[in-house]
């Protein structure tokens, strides 16, 4: 059920469209929590400055006043009255309060909101002090003795109930709705080109590999030109396998044709042309299929290096292990192989990619060297990167055409016994590639017969 919920399709059009509107949400979620602080701080201190200066009118209509109880309560009923319209002009209800004015702690006269049929109840008078619902100012005049409490209503109720809260979600729920279908379109426009872009690719053949057209559209040419990177790399993949099936077919010809040539003469009467028939099959098998192995070497050797996976590998054992391999061949031609290399050089390496192209040096040294000759293989460390130096004693190679030599089936004039495919080269140079190493070819000691130095970086170690 995971994995058919995880393969299920996902529209980047919804998501996008998605993010917008959560982008929106989160803003109005910021803007009302900001207006809701901005309520209990700002309008607190506001309303407790209003409810000071309210509370100091008062004391000055008692000074006059206090000495004729009627008369100071018509007084604050007057003041009252000021404060009332003031509200009305500014369109708000105009908030509760008591009213206290007292002379050697006796009240002298006191006005009470009508809290019927309102969830709240009165301060606590006998504690004189702030609360949850009400703000307090007290003012006094000591010469005499008078003294004003106040207590006025915490603004910002209102705005925590549920009357208020719709009055904020009002905007959301209208404005989201008005908002979806220009966003919807606005969407479908910008998404139309990478639509193009699908349709494009879609309507071509397996066969047409041609880039995509340039677009005009910054966020777009990312992905155009990753596709049309990847349309070259499968080019070159596909020229890649046409070259090689072109290289195999050229050169299994010619021991295919000493195989049926050597097949043939096995009917021959004369046991004389029956021996070198069979002699021809034998050479035409073993050329057959050392080509073969080259080619798929080749083939190999040819992979992309993403493709390339690496593991750490101790080189010294590595290379040890192949000469010990090709020593059957150098024993036949009396070859001396020796290995100088320290105890052990561990990188990062491409062990099929580094066995053939060990075996390939090493192949070649022998069968170009004379017969008891000595081929040396070095392993060294130095400036930053490791060496690996394959030296034989033949007749090397002229420096103007070292060059040439890493090139497909090219083989020089003087080689022609060794039947080799001319390949090897290629799948070392190829090799190296794969791992940032370089190739070079080099007279060998003494200047006698060719030295291969192939340099391998020590930032894959």
């Amino acid at each position: 059920m995971s994995d058919l919920a995880a393969s299920a399709p996902r529209s980047l059009f919804r998501r996008s469209l998605g993010a917008v509107f959560t982008v929106l949400f989160l803003c109005w979620l910021f803007l009302v929590a900001r207006e809701l602080i901005d309520i209990r701080v700002l309008q607190v201190r506001n309303g407790q400055a209003e409810n000071l200066l309210w509370a100091e009118l008062a004391l000055e209509r008692a000074r006059d006043t206090h000495a004729d109880a009627a008369r100071l309560g018509q007084a604050l009923l007057a003041l009252e009255g000021m404060r009332e319209r003031e509200w009305r002009l500014k369109g708000h209800r105009t908030p509760f309060r008591l009213l206290q004015v007292l002379r050697r702690d006796v009240v002298l006269t006191e006005q009470r909101p009508d809290l019927s049929g309102r969830d709240r109840v009165l301060p606590q008078e006998s504690v004189p002090g702030e609360d949850e619902r009400w703000l307090y100012a007290e003012v006094r005049d000591d010469a005499r003795e008078l003294v004003v409490r106040r207590w006025q209503e915490r603004p910002g109720d209102w705005h925590f109930s549920l009357a208020g809260l719709s009055y904020y979600a009002r905007p959301l729920l209208y404005g989201l709705p008005l908002l979806a279908l220009p966003l919807w379109l606005l969407f479908r426009l910008g998404f139309a080109p990478l639509k193009r872009i699908g349709a494009q690719i879609s309507a071509r053949s397996a066969q047409d590999l041609t880039p995509l057209p340039a677009t005009r559209y910054v966020e777009l040419a990312p992905l155009v030109n990753a596709v049309n990177s990847l349309m070259a790399r499968l080019q070159q993949r596909l020229d890649r396998e046409h070259e090689f099936l072109a290289d195999a077919a050229h050169e299994l010809k010619t021991p295919l044709a000493v195989i049926q040539l050597g097949a043939e003469g096995l009917d021959q009467a004369d046991p004389r042309a029956r021996d070198e028939s069979r002699e021809r099959l034998r050479l035409g098998v073993r050329r057959a299929t050392h080509t073969v192995h080259q080619l798929l070497a080749l083939a190999r050797s040819g992979a992309d290096t993403l493709d390339l996976s690496k593991a750490r590998h101790d080189l010294v054992d590595l290379v040890r292990e192949r000469i010990a391999l090709g020593g059957g061949l150098a024993v036949k031609r009396r070859i001396e192989l020796a290995l100088e290399a320290p105890d052990e050089l561990p990188l990062w390496l491409n062990r099929e990619s580094v066995c053939s192209l060990v075996d390939n040096l090493v192949d070649n040294a022998i069968k170009y060297s004379p017969s008891g000759g000595q081929v040396t293989v070095t392993l060294a460390e130095a400036a930053g990167a490791v060496a690996l130096t394959v030296s034989d004693q033949g007749p090397g190679i002229p420096a103007e055409l070292r060059e040439r030599v890493f090139e497909r089936f090219v083989r020089l004039e003087g080689s022609a016994g060794c039947h080799g495919s001319g390949l090897g080269l290629t799948i070392v140079e190829r090799a190296a590639a794969q791992h940032g190493a370089s190739v070079r070819l080099l007279d060998g000691p003494g200047g006698r017969g060719l030295t291969v130095l192939v340099s391998f970086p020590l930032a894959g170690a």
